[in-house]
């Protein structure tokens, strides 16, 4: 079994056109697509059909998240390991999601659902895929982010929803925080070499904590929060830190719908086999330190505000 990456993530948003304008302007992705009641958008430097899809609703959270896979014949193998765990399944038809063919829905023990697929269509990179400018004619004030990188998730059930991943999606675990018992509670995961594609802490079913866009450099996060703060978009109070969990440099902000989002860089390699190597483990008092290292010190609702 073999899960590539995050691919893209299906969220809610309860003004289309604001969430729209934000995620172009502010994040700055490109509009790939549309139907009714639905926005496409992809990073200029990544070629499949979409990393987000914004879902006309009345409230804000996750719809869904997708995963590529490397052979097509993997969906037939994670619906018989899903169906052994005893976890709901369901069949998607090519081109349900439009740029994508046929995948595989899975609801995990946490109550999200993750789509597994091989194909997407390709839109190519921005620049052109032929004798490119890799500078862009239009430029709103800041370069594009280079990709989805990450999202947290939570829900109760995380361990299983873990378990899960890992022993039937060969998942790796890089990072992970322990309870007062010795227990694991958070997980940060991965299907490629960075640090994590994918994460878990506790929270109400099915929830969202925030989607990650990567960027080039510390500079670029610095001119994003200038950015932020001069378009008076609601950001994290401490405006630019850094986690010791991953060592990224961040910042947090937040889509109109109140979908919490993160610009970082810096992640460090991690090993693409499972197991290869041990996770590095945080004892619960240093979560503080684990999640903003500079101030040591963690923002009130930081890990309660959830959608």
């Amino acid at each position: 079994m073999a899960v590539t990456r995050l691919s893209y993530m299906s969220i809610h948003a309860m003004d289309l056109t604001a969430s729209e304008k934000h995620y172009t302007d502010v994040v700055g992705l490109r509009v790939t697509g549309r139907r009714s009641g639905q926005v496409y958008l992809q990073a200029h430097e990544s070629q499949d059909h979409h990393c987000i899809i914004l879902n006309a609703s009345d409230r804000a959270g996750l719809d869904h998240a997708g995963f590529k896979v490397s052979d097509v014949n993997d969906l037939m193998e994670a619906e018989v390991a899903a169906r052994d765990w005893g976890l709901a399944t369901r069949r998607v038809a090519s081109g349900d999601i439009p740029g994508q063919g046929g995948g595989l829905m899975i609801t995990l023990p946490s109550g999200h659902v993750f789509n597994l697929f091989y194909h997407s269509e390709k839109v190519g990179y921005s620049y052109g895929m032929k004798d490119p400018d890799i500078i862009l004619d239009h430029v709103d004030g800041i370069s594009p982010v280079t990709h989805l990188d990450h999202a947290l998730l939570a829900g109760n059930d995380c361990d299983k929803s873990v378990k899960f991943l890992m022993e039937a999606l060969d998942f790796n675990l890089t990072e992970t925080i322990l309870g007062p018992d010795g227990s694991s509670f958070a997980f940060f995961l991965t299907t490629s070499s960075t640090v994590h594609n994918l994460a878990f802490a506790p929270g109400p079913p099915n929830s969202l904590h925030h989607i990650a866009f990567y960027v080039n450099d510390r500079a670029d996060v610095i001119r994003r929060v200038d950015m932020l703060k001069h378009r008076k978009i609601t950001t994290l109070d401490y405006g630019i830190s850094r986690h010791g969990i991953g060592g990224v440099t961040t910042t947090y902000f937040f889509d109109p719908s109140g979908n919490r989002n993160e610009f970082q860089c810096g992640i460090y390699e991690a090993p693409t086999i499972r197991g290869s190597a041990p996770p590095i483990v945080w004892a619960g008092e240093h979560i503080p330190r684990g999640a903003f290292y500079y101030e040591s010190a963690v923002p009130a609702n930081f890990f309660e505000v959830v959608t």
